[in-house]
């Protein structure tokens, strides 16, 4: 399974309209993200990757040993859709008066230069990006931030592209990503109750057994742990005893409005601090990027 691709930047902003409806607290930042996330569906559009290929030996390897099919840092973007897509981000930072701002104005006078950055980004060369944003003025996460979110339609089109690979392959029994190997973000039910998982990285869709936890492999029902709220009937949270992390669940089947499920994780922050305050930490970091 997996997240369809499907969907316009005009259904991104009817679900943000929809959600500060519902959620008028969140109305700021649902904005700020719902211009971005059109933003990453117009740009999809135009993005022209190189097929990835996997030897078949080596995708029998991974298919058998339960390992994602391709590393980050191998995985496939386009250098001039994410520059151009970087400036867009940059202005919608700049005109949201956000803490991103003053970055933001800063990274707009380079958006066209930056392709050794996105290439470091994917290598997760830290000590590379930290001296990068010293050289170029800017915080570090602040630099990650906009790397990532210019990247991100790519990331799913590579993912797409990819998951070609997994047909017919064994049942994907991980709580981590089967294409990148990234942990999951976001948990979803639907259907008939159905749980799917949306990784964090490159926002592949894959199912897994509810009763599970994707972080340590926990099966013990006795010490999975459901907390929420009555007012909020589309969401809660999974938390596991065994090794003390969460992942936040989105019901779609009571969920009645417009929903995009990284619209969802941005608007629900306020689970997070719930969790943190019984003692369970995050399986990814809550603090962008998403």
């Amino acid at each position: 399974m997996q997240e369809s691709l499907d969907i316009t930047p005009e259904a991104v902003n009817q679900a943000a309209e929809a959600m500060i409806a519902a959620k008028p607290a969140y109305r700021d930042l649902i904005a700020f993200y719902g211009r971005i996330f059109a933003a990453q569906e117009d740009a999809r559009q135009r993005i022209r990757l190189e097929p990835v290929v996997i030897p078949e030996d080596l995708l029998a390897i991974r298919r058998r040993e339960q390992l994602p099919l391709l590393p980050v840092s191998e995985m496939a973007y386009d250098p001039a859709a994410a520059g151009v897509l970087l400036g867009k981000i940059c202005r919608i930072a700049v005109d949201s008066g956000t803490g991103l701002s003053n970055s933001a104005r800063i990274l707009s006078l380079k958006s066209a230069g930056m392709d050794p950055l996105f290439r470091d980004f994917l290598n997760e060369d830290e000590s590379g990006m930290t001296r990068a944003a010293a050289g170029i003025g800017v915080d570090p996460q602040a630099l990650a931030f906009f790397l990532y979110h210019s990247l991100r339609p790519a990331l799913r089109c590579c993912a797409r592209q990819l998951s070609g690979f997994l047909t017919g392959a064994p049942v994907w029994e991980q709580g981590y990503c089967p294409i990148c190997g990234s942990p999951p973000g976001l948990s979803w039910l639907e259907g008939d109750g159905q749980r799917s998982l949306f990784c964090s990285f490159c926002w592949h869709k894959w199912p897994l057994r509810r009763a599970l936890c994707p972080f340590c492999g926990n099966r013990d029902q006795e010490r999975l742990l459901f907390l929420y709220s009555d007012e909020e009937p589309e969401y809660r949270v999974d938390a596991c005893a065994s090794c003390r992390k969460y992942i936040k669940t989105v019901d779609a089947r009571v969920l009645a409005r417009r929903s995009y499920p990284p619209l969802e994780q941005i608007a629900s922050l306020h689970l997070d601090i719930k969790a943190a305050e019984q003692g369970f930490s995050a399986g990814i970091p809550v603090s962008p990027p998403f």
